[in-house]
């Protein structure tokens, strides 16, 4: 059954994210990466078209989509090199900025719901504690720059309401700023203070674009949301914040039992969910797709966080974003060193497409991710 498409705009009520009419909208979705790279602009467009893949994404089974960005892609006004571009040769001539619209278009133009992540503040990969992009600030980029940036942002989709939420800031870690190394927090020392930044940018946002959800993740690389007990976001539009934790293999212990995890999990976030709290949002997990034995269906080092992680979204319902949907990587280094990472069409191992952007790199894996989105969600509501 085709689910109905939700009405815009979206809300949270408790632990949901609800539409217009107040029905659960759960997001199930995957993360299209490359825009916040050396080239600010996501992979895969030199392959197949913008509209054709958001078609693809959408009959998959997915309803939304995570798009990362820099913020010194919001500023480059030299075009796109066409060789990124082949596969949509319309889009010749223009600059990273409105490649990132156009992509924008095509999603939403197939029923997605887009989130923009401002995943760094410089152009490169991401992340560790030494590339100076743990924080909303750097030498380069004044807070006051980082503010302007989503305010402009919330202007540009204000129009288009499956723009329908914003992803502050990815992995919130600590960071070199000048001869200072600084460490985020929550709730303390004002110049550092997490909260304290979501709230802010939160009400300019909504001074510009009311209706968006306002998407907090939390500390230690998007790992820690203890501090959102004590010190919630609390913006002056009510029911627009939505929390989000990050979860990888080695964010837990090797060979985690079970029991542990979930504790793990309630603790750092989950209690949000438990309690009724507000919604909780994984933004990015994943896995190397290239074995099921990652997957728990045989052994490997991969498969006990695997099952841990498959069994608590499943049992607490939780709203996710896979990481990631590319089978091929934009080029990347690491922001400031120059240390090399990656070339333009070096394979993803992680990526659900393969790699002629068409097809699907493993069936078998996205069976299993199918199994955790219920039958009605498709680009709407559960």
């Amino acid at each position: 059954m085709t689910a109905a498409a939700p009405r815009m705009p979206l809300s949270t009520s408790g632990r949901y994210i609800v539409d217009a009419a107040g029905r659960r909208v759960r997001l199930a979705g995957v993360n299209w990466y490359g825009a916040h790279e050396d080239d600010g602009v996501v992979s895969g467009l030199e392959r197949t078209g913008r509209r054709a893949l958001a078609a693809r994404i959408a009959s998959l089974g997915f309803n939304s989509v995570r798009l990362p960005f820099s913020l010194w892609m919001t500023e480059q006004t030299t075009p796109v090199p066409d060789e990124y571009l082949g596969a949509n040769p319309d889009l010749s001539g223009a600059a990273p900025m409105q490649v990132y619209d156009a992509c924008i278009e095509a999603l939403t133009g197939a029923g997605l719901i887009v989130i923009p992540n401002c995943h760094t503040l410089d152009a490169g990969w991401c992340c560790s504690d030494e590339d100076e992009q743990g924080l909303w600030f750097n030498v380069r980029w004044p807070a006051a720059r980082f503010f302007a940036a989503w305010q402009q942002m919330a202007a540009r989709y204000k129009a288009n309401p499956l723009v329908a939420g914003l992803d502050i800031m990815n992995e919130p870690r600590r960071a070199r700023v000048g001869w200072r190394v600084l460490t985020p927090t929550w709730g303390s020392r004002p110049k550092t203070d997490l909260a304290a930044m979501y709230t802010t940018i939160g009400n300019l946002v909504h001074e510009i674009s009311p209706d968006v959800l306002i998407i907090c993740e939390g500390l230690g690389y998007a790992a820690d949301l203890t501090g959102a007990a004590s010190h919630p976001v609390g913006l002056e539009r009510p029911g627009k914040v939505v929390y989000s934790l990050h979860d990888y293999s080695w964010f837990h212990p090797a060979g985690q039992p079970r029991p542990a995890y979930f504790a793990q999990m309630r603790v750092n976030g989950g209690y949000l969910l438990d309690q009724g709290i507000a919604p909780l949002w994984i933004g990015e997990f994943g896995n190397d797709t290239r074995s099921l034995s990652n997957f728990g269906r045989s052994s490997s080092p991969q498969s006990a966080w695997w099952n841990n992680i498959e069994d608590w979204l499943t049992e607490h319902d939780v709203d996710w974003c896979w990481w990631p949907l590319n089978p091929t990587q934009p080029r990347g280094t690491v922001p400031v060193t120059g240390q090399h990472r990656s070339r333009w069409g070096d394979p993803e191992p992680w990526g659900l497409l393969a790699p002629d952007w068409r097809g699907v790199a493993n069936p078998g894996v996205l069976g299993i991710l199918e199994q955790m989105i219920p039958p009605s969600t498709g680009p709407g509501v559960t």
